[in-house]
């Protein structure tokens, strides 16, 4: 069966009922998954199609997690990754190029790309869903989605959750998401970083601590994200020792959090920026975590493509 033309570029029109049911099947194939592996049984649906992977940006955990996701759901992935050996080396556009992958007959698109393209338009253009893996600085729904998801299996009620996001904020395409979510899940928010890192415009209802230990006492959830140099300009400021002596996440900060709370980090990470090494082994720490769930709240978001529940 044909999935209902229904892609995910954002989050603005995500219901509670939508959500729910999302995570509800991620923890599902998760739990089923996990049961699978303990009896040494196959954990495979069976052929259904194929799906069309452009990831025009550099990626690694969204990659292979999608690859993983489409494997597990019964897609083959065709993957591009880069322009290199491509057509697109050649001059041709990334709208030609879908165009083009689309005549072959994938059921679904799985797109990573720059501000420049616009994939909301083009979802218009063709006749199947796109999947929205990072859009330049715009949104990066499924990554807030797992976030969410990893918070909601180890906490409950999103609600009742702090969530501070520390570091490059201004370009953060995580963070655009995560507003859009917590439209829909009540979320509170929270910005913490050096005032080039914070975005011109502060939405409304989002708290902003200028002083890192008063933000660490509000959070429940403390999300560390990278400093993305590639996204800076060639004159902006940054200092690494200044950064990691005031936005941080060391020892002696965790040490004084909540024990109840949880450290998080959408990745790659910055080892010695944004965090310490160390901070991986303390028991609050779930950024592999957020990887493994990463893929099974896609493989629920592909299954629901062809269930109507987007």
């Amino acid at each position: 069966m044909p999935p209902s033309k229904s892609s995910l570029i954002n989050l603005k029109n995500l219901s509670v009922k939508t959500v729910g049911s999302l995570f509800s099947k991620t923890l599902e194939l998760k739990k089923n998954f996990n049961q699978y592996q303990r009896s040494a049984g196959v954990y495979h649906s069976g052929y259904k199609g194929t799906a069309a992977l452009l990831f025009l940006e550099p990626s690694t955990r969204t990659r292979f997690s999608f690859e993983a996701a489409c494997s597990r759901a019964g897609y083959h992935p065709l993957i591009l990754d880069g322009i290199a050996g491509t057509s697109l080396e050649k001059g041709e556009t990334i709208e030609d190029t879908i165009f083009n992958i689309e005549a072959m007959r994938p059921l679904f698109f799985v797109i990573r790309s720059d501000d420049q393209f616009d994939m909301q338009q083009m979802v218009e253009k063709i006749s199947v869903p796109i999947i929205n893996a990072g859009w330049g600085k715009r949104g990066h729904p499924t990554q807030a989605l797992l976030d969410a998801v990893t918070i909601f299996e180890k906490r409950g009620d999103l609600a009742k959750q702090n969530i501070l996001f520390i570091g490059d904020i201004k370009h953060s395409r995580v963070v655009s998401s995560h507003i859009e979510l917590a439209a829909t899940t009540g979320s509170p928010l929270a910005f913490c970083a050096p005032e080039n890192f914070l975005p011109e415009q502060i939405t409304s209802g989002v708290k902003v601590f200028r002083k890192l230990e008063e933000a660490l006492d509000w959070a429940t959830v403390i999300m560390a994200l990278r400093v993305q140099k590639e996204r800076h300009g060639v004159d902006a400021w940054f200092s690494v020792e200044d950064y990691r002596k005031n936005f941080g996440i060391n020892l002696d900060r965790v040490q004084k959090l909540n024990p109840d709370s949880l450290l998080m980090h959408p990745g790659p990470i910055n080892y010695g920026v944004e965090i310490e090494s160390e901070i991986l082994t303390d028991p609050r720490c779930v950024i592999l975590k957020q990887v493994e769930n990463g893929v099974f709240l896609r493989e629920a978001l592909i299954r629901n493509l062809f269930d109507g529940d987007l």
